[in-house]
């Protein structure tokens, strides 16, 4: 059958989106992109995988019309400072969320674990950001490069948090004597991405201020990081401890520093035990191939 899946060009949103339909794909759907719901053809069955924002009273039955719709919603309201921004909220009317509730054939989700602000919208579901399986290659090399790797952008939230973080804790890296491997913003190809993570002992991740604040969800270079390479230090977010007891969290850059050498300290034999684990862990339950199955399942 065929899905239309909303095209993003850049930033985080691309990468999902793509891991997605990559995932779709696998599971016998005929992906094509779209900027525009009236792209869509009525002329045979389909399905919709889309992001909120695609939808208006002008496009709705093409939403109506499909076998399931599966469409990523925003919360009605969302903690300050960052509910005053509109990223975190949703763009839609409530007459239009009312309609969009009434169809049974939606599947609304988000990606993270705050459904108390989404009180206007019916029968939301949780399902975390995941791994690429399919784009990206797990792999144990014990030829590393790095000891520590970093790949990822400083996007501005809109309240200028994100840029103050990522340069605190990476300076705090750089000057720790570890041999590092970091990218921000730089836009590397996915496949020289998978080699850096690859090649690097143990992964680091930086998430926004609202998610440290938060905990409602995590970015997608958790799951990446542990998926590609297994071995992962990270800032202190409530959604990756939930389903990472075992990583270690903390909001200290030094801690993350001194964590990093005790990993980059342990004989291959235990480093590669670690990673073991972690990579089954991730491709046995949180790649999008499984995401896309909980939506099956769901529909």
């Amino acid at each position: 059958m065929k899905i239309y899946i909303q095209r993003f060009p850049h930033l985080a949103m691309k990468w999902i989106f793509n891991g997605y339909a990559h995932a779709w794909a696998y599971l016998d759907h005929k992906v094509i992109f779209i900027n525009d719901l009236n792209e869509i053809k009525d002329n045979e069955d389909y399905k919709i995988f889309c992001y909120e924002m695609m939808i208006n009273e002008d496009n709705l039955h093409k939403l109506e019309n499909s076998v399931n719709s599966y469409v990523f919603v925003q919360p009605n309201e969302f903690p300050q400072p960052w509910g005053s921004h509109r990223a975190y909220i949703t763009c839609l009317s409530d007459s239009l969320i009312y309609r969009l509730n009434q169809l049974r054939n939606i599947i609304k989700w988000t990606f993270g674990d705050a459904l108390k602000h989404f009180y206007k919208w019916e029968n939301v579901h949780v399902l975390p950001l995941a791994f690429d399986s399919i784009n990206y290659t797990s792999e144990i090399n014990l030829d590393f490069k790095y000891d520590i790797c970093f790949v990822g952008a400083s996007v501005d939230n809109g309240l200028g948090e994100k840029v103050p973080i990522i340069n605190e804790v990476l300076n705090t890296f750089v000057n720790s004597g570890l041999n590092c491997g970091f990218s921000v913003g730089q836009n590397i190809s996915h496949e020289l991405e998978n080699q850096v993570l690859i090649k690097s002992k143990v992964c680091l991740n930086i998430h926004d201020a609202y998610q440290r604040a938060l905990g409602y969800d995590s970015n997608e270079r958790t799951f990446k990081s542990l998926g590609v390479n297994g071995l992962l230090v990270c800032d202190e977010v409530h959604q990756v401890k939930s389903l990472f007891p075992d990583c270690y969290l903390s909001n200290n850059s030094k801690d993350l520093v001194e964590k990093t050498k005790y990993y980059c300290s342990l004989p291959k034999e235990e480093l590669i035990s670690i990673k073991e684990k972690n990579i089954n862990l991730v491709n046995n339950n949180h790649t999008y191939i499984k995401r896309v199955e909980e939506f099956l399942n769901i529909s």
